[in-house]
């Protein structure tokens, strides 16, 4: 059967910008960064894009930040240090700012912007046009958005403390630090969700935690590393939906636990596994090589997309029928989320570290060359 790397979307200006991707059909490894079919449905048209951060003179430049989008407006920072509110419509810049290198997905609440920095703080700005309200400064990098209560706004930073800082003000109310390991660990940290009075989050160490919003204290902590002792990090975001938390470990793999007493429910033994994304009874999640999985809430694999030779993954977007997922090296893929076929493939000659953001039927990704890009989604039926 042929098999191209599919390099083209409907849209000649995307088709222009990717480039060196053909491979040859014969001989495909069925697990490789590749599609193994042609296209099968123009999903993605370009929009717009913007330079965010220019990195043409630069090896090997990484982004992470995803976009967040509110009320029209395109919020996005980048490793250049300036965030942007665009026009939705047109990529126009409505406001920028300085604010520092930034990866971490800002959050939109009540007129305020929340986001984390590379370099340790937790800002809240005006949406309208950026002033600075307050900042909190930690004691590493900012990478996984917050959570913002009704009084508090809940975050962690890669030196595995947890924060709760007052939403108005910023001013401090609780935190709560685990030991780092001595050995080198991953890069990033597992950020935080809230599920009534609990907060769940992971550490560098192996652990999962459920902490009380109130106070911080501890309600239960369970490792989930396995039998490994390197690089056990939990750095998966926490994906919690009904009384079921799911967590994943770089060496233990993907866990399934009760999230009100965190007693293992089940485990998937799968290397490099990142967030697990729920979608009704199906599970999402990556790891890098392995591939992109779609598993059941029992935790049996149904199908699984290869991505070897493609680089690290991003986590997992599931919108409508669509699985998508980036890879560092070999760019973005939107899938069937029933059977993992890849319908449409964007290769914009950087790769795509950042986790794709989707809103209604326009998708938002920044490219490793630090160039924002607005994609119509076209919905099918069926």
């Amino acid at each position: 059967m042929r098999s191209s790397l599919v390099c083209t979307v409907a849209a000649a200006g995307v088709a222009a910008a990717a480039t060196g991707c053909w491979r040859h059909p014969q001989q495909i490894d069925p697990v490789a960064a590749v599609a193994r079919e042609d296209i099968g449905l123009p999903v993605l048209s370009l929009r717009w894009k913007r330079v965010i951060a220019d990195h043409r003179d630069e090896f090997a430049a990484q982004e992470f930040a995803t976009a967040a989008v509110a009320f029209d407006r395109v919020y996005i920072g980048s490793r250049a240090g300036v965030l942007y509110a665009l026009d939705a419509a047109d990529g126009s810049v409505v406001w920028k700012r300085a604010i520092g290198a930034t990866s971490a997905q800002p959050v939109v609440d009540r007129g305020r912007l929340y986001v984390g920095t590379d370099d340790g703080y937790l800002l809240c700005l005006d949406t309208f046009d950026g002033e600075e309200k307050w900042r909190y400064a930690g004691h590493g990098a900012v990478v996984r958005p917050p959570v913002v209560g009704d009084e508090l706004v809940f975050f962690s930073d890669d030196a595995d403390e947890v924060f709760a800082v007052d939403r108005e003000t910023g001013t401090y109310r609780w935190q709560f630090k685990v030991d780092m390991p001595e050995e080198f660990t991953l890069r990033g940290h597992a950020g935080v969700a809230v599920a009534g009075d609990l907060l769940f989050t992971g550490f560098a160490n192996g652990t999962v935690a459920a902490l009380r919003t109130a106070t911080g204290s501890v309600a239960w902590m369970t490792s989930i590393k396995g039998k490994a002792d390197r690089f056990v990090d939990v750095d998966s975001h926490p994906t919690i939906v009904g009384d079921t938390l799911w967590m994943a470990s770089a060496a233990g793999g993907v866990h399934a636990l009760d999230a009100a007493t965190g007693l293992v429910k089940w485990k998937l033994e799968v290397e490099g596994a990142g967030t697990v994304v729920a979608d009704g009874d199906t599970l999402y999640f990556a790891a890098a090589d392995e591939g992109l999985f779609s598993v059941d809430d029992a935790g049996h694999v149904r199908w699984r997309q290869g991505t070897r030779g493609g680089g690290e993954p991003a986590d997992p977007v599931v919108t409508g029928r669509y699985a998508v997922f980036a890879l560092s090296d070999a760019g973005l893929y939107v899938t069937d989320k029933r059977t993992g076929r890849v319908y449409q493939y964007f290769d914009p000659g950087h790769g795509v570290s950042a986790t794709p953001a989707v809103a209604g039927d326009r998708m938002y990704v920044l490219t490793n060359g630090g160039i924002l890009y607005a994609f119509d989604l076209r919905r099918f039926d069926g």
